[in-house]
């Protein structure tokens, strides 16, 4: 009886200790459930809470110096032609992907961000000059040239779903915390049961306690196994080329950390103009070009153009999105590049092939000038929705949905009549549409 009530206070502390263990568990398990619900509330997960663009990135259109669009100046000189191109406005949406076979050939996804196409119906991430030249087209005139840029979003903030949420998370916290409660009540009638053991049959609580510890230790190695195992796996996925980067969900077609509402376009044109040149040579069949950078906070602000404003005030541009006047509407002007050095269609960083012309529309040494592309989109953005900040550009995550990422890409696939109709009406001084 004396050993017994020796070794009483020993286990008594023992079992203190464990309680204690067993309540810090909880309590840890309570904050990592909490950590979770703000995870839940704040981030995108499932069903995505709204993402919107960070309020500086938005200005008044008055605020915005008048006379800084140097492409509006550039078309004072040269050459006072012009060729419009009617491939509509992917209205409907049927041909939206995160692709882009110019920047990231043959990744599926490879853009993270959706964009809209017009002009060629194939145009995808393996997309080349053959298959493009074997599709079909949007333009009423036959020009299979694929055009592409990104969707833009509004994003408007729920507070039912944000509070309905915070309701369910609070909800999933509170069944979780019981679960842990009830797992400490049933490990302390099975300490009291090893105590019992213990005083009556000696060593029984160690043996039991060894038998619990091997199981969970087993337990314990079978789960890091099956994460090597599954590691394994992934890495024959990606190594196999079978794994693809996150490609679109729902009905709004997210895609990345892209989320809200699609807001189509009104009204695309395409414009094909001098660019200040006094006569230009026909572009290449095959040429790409890209038009902005959608990887700024990257790359540095070289490429970056201000690409925004509202219409009726074209004689201004700003990389901010604009908040138009009533009567006003959102425009992006994406005006390319327009030198090309007369050898290659492409080039390793996709931009040394072809470059802007200066100020006074001229060209480097060695280049040539060629029709300049400038893409005007028109956008039925709610008053209130631009007074709030709630719409942006889809873009990298990285870019935190910058308006300055916005970018534009153009791959040439016209046919030789055609480019051929294009040149005279700018070289002439026309003003010709198809």
């Amino acid at each position: 009886m004396a050993r017994n009530h020796s070794r009483s206070p020993v286990t008594g502390k023992h079992r203190v200790a464990r309680r204690t263990k067993i309540a810090m568990g909880a309590i840890g398990l309570a904050i990592a459930v909490g950590a979770l619900a703000v995870a839940v509330t704040t981030g995108r997960t499932g069903e995505a809470s709204a993402d919107p663009a960070d309020p500086s990135f938005f200005i008044d259109i008055s605020k915005v110096p008048a006379g800084n669009n140097v492409n509006a100046a550039l078309q004072k000189k040269g050459a006072q032609g012009s060729f419009t191109v009617d491939c509509g406005t992917d209205a409907d949406g049927a041909h939206q992907n995160p692709d882009n076979f110019i920047a990231q050939p043959g990744i599926k996804n490879g853009a993270q961000h959706l964009h809209d196409y017009v002009g060629n119906l194939t145009t995808n991430a393996d997309s080349s000059l053959k298959s493009l030249l074997a599709g079909g087209t949007t333009c009423k005139n036959g020009d299979k040239s694929a055009y592409f840029w990104p969707v833009i979003r509004i994003d408007r903030a729920d507070d039912a779903q944000q509070q309905q949420r915070n309701q369910k998370a609070q909800q999933e916290q509170q069944g979780k915390t019981g679960d842990v409660q009830q797992d400490k009540s049933a490990q302390d009638a099975q300490d009291a049961q090893d105590q019992r053991d213990t005083q009556g049959q000696g060593g029984g609580r160690s043996g039991r306690s060894a038998q619990r510890q091997d199981g969970r230790n087993q337990d314990q190695n079978g789960q890091r196994q099956d994460r090597r195992r599954g590691q394994g796996n992934q890495n024959d996925n990606q190594n196999n080329g079978r794994q693809e980067l996150g490609g679109i969900q729902g009905a709004n077609k997210e895609v990345g950390d892209n989320d809200g509402t699609i807001i189509e376009p009104e009204s695309a044109t395409l414009k094909f103009i001098g660019g200040g040149a006094q006569n230009v040579v026909a572009m290449p069949l095959g040429l790409k070009i890209l038009y902005g950078d959608a990887k700024q906070s990257t790359n540095g602000p070289a490429n970056a153009r201000p690409s925004w404003t509202c219409t009726g005030f074209e004689d201004r541009l700003t990389d901010l999105y604009p908040i138009c006047p009533a009567g006003s509407k959102v425009e992006r002007i994406h005006a390319f590049p327009n030198c090309w050095d007369g050898k290659n269609t492409d080039s390793a960083n996709h931009r040394t092939h072809i470059v802007f012309a200066n100020r006074q529309g001229q060209c480097p040494k060695g280049f040539k000038n060629v029709p300049q592309l400038q893409v005007t989109l028109v956008y039925d953005v709610p008053q209130d929705v631009q007074q709030k900040g709630e719409y942006k550009v889809d873009a990298f995550a990285q870019e935190k949905h910058n308006p300055r990422s916005d970018h534009d890409d153009f791959a040439n696939v016209m046919s030789k009549q055609i480019m051929g109709r294009l040149v005279d009406c700018i070289n002439s001084g026309k003003a010709c549409a198809e």
